[in-house]
């Protein structure tokens, strides 16, 4: 990718603590504007090749191809000196340091530093970064112009895809708006430190990551890195009905950080700064009335989606909004128009002139499956209900227990289970114990669930698909999908 301002080696070298093991040989640039990591990308002898490696990628073994595609700098593992003859390469350079994703961190952290921006955000919790993201994307971009604004895409929002979308920063950009996720131990305040944000938030705790954080506390103790980053004057973000949360920053932060608290006020020990008051759902054209209160002011809109914990997405970005100069009226504006990413409770009416389809198939976790079911049993009372579900994944020891509770949760409403994934027999027997009179499906394959659903009497149902990301459920329903 290029960069817009140069990074000489002597800085990469000082950013990434590595050692220059060859130096090239005196005809190379030493001047860098563009940093890859895939040696399938086009490339110019000016670039910086960073070698990853994690537990499924080795980008150590294309060294050799970046160097004769033309590559002349590459930043290695000290373990690459022990397992390959660099004497072949005596004309490049080759930079090695202890770990290459870090350094990757490290080069984007400096690169960073280059830019004077008014704002830079970061945003994490167990649910809803990236709605909130979105959100927060529009409502800057309303205010301030889209060409002002740089956001990460994708799930580009871990310790490689927030470097890569610094990396994206050119001189027009005033304001960046991060998510940043984690499934591991310390990822949040390496992200943190990278970023340096001046507005960090938190959407909610919830039972996501299990397996590595074990608890709620240790998901706390996690998302609290950010919280640890802020500077004076700087502003931290919260949920005021999450329970620990709002007892956790229920005060300012010793530091002088700022606290601005959203929610429905629901826990008595900590009233929102932004309040939704009221939300009213027309069935006839699919918007929701809501009411906000900020301020002793009152504000209304009508927005295009509903459902408790996209509300709360709403608030999170109304407050970010607020903390950069965008008053909620304007920031409602932009809100308006805004359209759910796909996957993310996403809402296709009249499918086949039968049934509804709920395609929150992007990810899952106990906290946003039952969300969505309280989703459903808001909004589609009067309708049969049919799941197409997957595992949760990296629950650690809390996933049988929590796969049962999913089976009780649905087993007086569904008429139709489909399930995929190894915790079939956990829902099963969670649905045994609420006595389900449906049908149960195992999902095997594609071609077995298309033939068995199209035999289901449809009509006047919503069908709900939702997984975790590994499951890839929106594959079972492609065509309609696109549809919208």
């Amino acid at each position: 990718m290029k960069i817009e301002y140069n990074l000489t080696l002597d800085e990469i070298l000082d950013c990434t603590g590595g050692k220059a093991v060859i130096a090239g040989d005196g005809t190379g640039p030493l001047v860098f504007n563009e940093i890859f990591t895939d040696s399938r990308e086009d490339f110019s002898r000016n670039s910086v090749f960073v070698a990853l490696k994690g537990e499924n990628f080795n980008g150590e073994n294309f060294v050799e191809t970046v160097f004769k595609k033309g590559g002349y700098c590459a930043v290695v593992s000290w373990g690459f000196l022990e397992n390959c003859n660099i004497s072949a390469y005596g004309n490049k350079i080759i930079i090695a340091v202890s770990d290459t994703v870090s350094a990757l961190g490290s080069i984007a952290k400096l690169y960073l530093s280059r830019f004077d921006l008014k704002k830079k955000i970061a945003i994490t919790g167990s649910c809803g970064k990236t709605t909130t993201k979105e959100m927060v994307y529009e409502m800057f971009s309303l205010k301030y112009g889209a060409e002002k604004i740089l956001k990460n895409d994708y799930n580009y929002n871990n310790l490689i895809g927030v470097p890569k979308t610094i990396f994206g920063l050119n001189k027009n950009h005033e304001y960046l708006i991060l998510e940043i996720g984690t499934n591991k131990k310390g990822e949040i305040k390496k992200l943190s430190q990278i970023i340096s944000p001046d507005i960090g938030a938190i959407t909610v705790i919830g039972k996501a990551h299990l397996m590595e954080f074990k608890n709620l506390e240790g998901v706390f103790e996690e998302k609290s890195e950010l919280a640890a980053s802020l500077r004076k004057d700087s502003f931290l973000i919260i949920n005021a009905d999450d329970a620990i949360l709002s007892e956790k920053y229920k005060y300012k932060m010793p530091s002088g950080v700022r606290v601005l608290s959203f929610g429905f006020g629901k826990q008595s020990s900590l009233i929102p700064d932004v309040l939704c008051e009221s939300v009213s759902v027309d069935e006839k054209n699919g918007k929701a009335a809501v009411v906000i209160s900020c301020r002793d002011k009152k504000y209304t809109a009508d927005i295009n989606f509903y459902g408790t914990h996209l509300i709360y997405d709403l608030l999170c970005a109304l407050s970010i909004s607020l903390t950069s100069g965008i008053e909620i009226e304007a920031a409602l504006k932009a809100a308006e128009n805004f359209v759910l990413p796909r996957g993310r409770m996403q809402v296709i009416d009249n499918v086949e002139g039968e049934y509804a389809l709920i395609n929150d198939a992007y990810n899952s976790n106990p906290d946003s499956f039952k969300a969505a079911l309280d989703f459903i049993k808001a909004n589609y009372k009067d309708k049969k209900k049919i799941f197409v579900l997957g595992d949760m994944l990296e629950l650690g020891e809390s996933a049988e227990s929590e796969h049962m509770l999913m089976g009780r949760d649905i087993g007086d409403l569904a008429s139709y289970i489909f399930y995929k994934g190894d915790y079939s027999d956990a829902v099963a027997k969670g649905l045994e114990e609420k006595g389900f009179s449906g049908k149960f499906f195992i999902i095997r394959d594609k071609e077995t669930f298309t033939d068995i659903f199209k035999k289901l009497d449809k009509k006047n149902s919503v069908i709900l698909v939702k997984g975790s990301r590994g499951m890839k459920l929106e594959e079972y329903f492609n065509k309609e999908i696109n549809v919208k």
